[in-house]
């Protein structure tokens, strides 16, 4: 009787055992699984003809206006997932909110995309103080998580991008669809507002498939930092 309730236990325990790890596994922050080399970022750079050297702007650069623009260049081409993910984490900064960044076209003028973001967001109180109010919900949801996001990015009417979400999760916690399509409304905004007043940038047409970014207009051959 002894061996039967050890056995019919054991036989307890390993399903309780299945069905954490299946809870566990479906809970998992997502991310997206793009392998990057160095040659990827040659590739990009060489498609371009662009600079880079340890004078050129970071993201954060180009986001706060901390830059000089320099040349123009018509290009026509694909910008493939890899070499995407490897120009955005050749750009970023010791002080860079996001890391690990990954980018992945599906197609459709689909992208999915994640990153890790990091345990010091001093900069963005520093640079929207109104934050501060939210600080300690900020800080317990977002800092150290790592972030993933879906959604479509067009070529706009009267403007370069149409940007939304139709997922995003932070850790493992999904966030509202409509909560997700104002962040994607914000994102294209933003991406407008840089690029609009980005010198040497224009821009003719503009498509994603499963082969990557296709584009046709004009870009810097360089963009300088210039410090904040």
């Amino acid at each position: 009787m002894k061996k039967k309730r050890h056995i019919f236990r054991n036989i307890v325990l390993i399903f309780v055992l299945l069905i954490a790890i299946g809870v566990g596994l479906f809970f998992l922050p997502k991310s997206v699984n793009v392998a990057y080399t160095e040659s990827d970022l040659q590739s990009y750079l060489d498609k371009g003809g662009i600079t880079l050297n340890e004078n050129s702007a970071s993201i954060e650069d180009i986001f706060f206006g901390h830059y000089v623009s320099v040349g123009r260049r018509q290009v026509e081409g694909v910008i493939t997932s890899a070499e995407a993910t490897a120009i955005l984490n050749e750009v970023i900064n010791g002080d860079s909110i996001l890391t690990k960044i990954r980018v992945k076209f599906v197609g459709d003028n689909k992208y999915i995309a994640s990153a890790q973001i990091g345990n010091d967001l001093s900069m963005v109180y520093t640079t929207f103080p109104a934050a501060e109010d939210f600080k300690g919900v900020i800080d317990s949801t977002v800092k150290g998580r790592s972030i993933y996001g879906e959604g479509t990015l067009i070529q706009g009417t009267g403007k370069a991008f149409e940007a939304s979400f139709t997922n995003v999760s932070i850790g493992y916690i999904p966030l509202p669809v409509d909560q997700a399509n104002d962040y994607g409304t914000y994102l294209g905004t933003e991406m407008n507002r840089i690029f609009d007043s980005l010198p040497g940038f224009s821009m003719e047409s503009f498509k994603i498939d499963a082969d990557g970014l296709h584009f046709k207009g004009t870009i810097p051959t360089e963009i300088q930092g210039i410090g904040s």
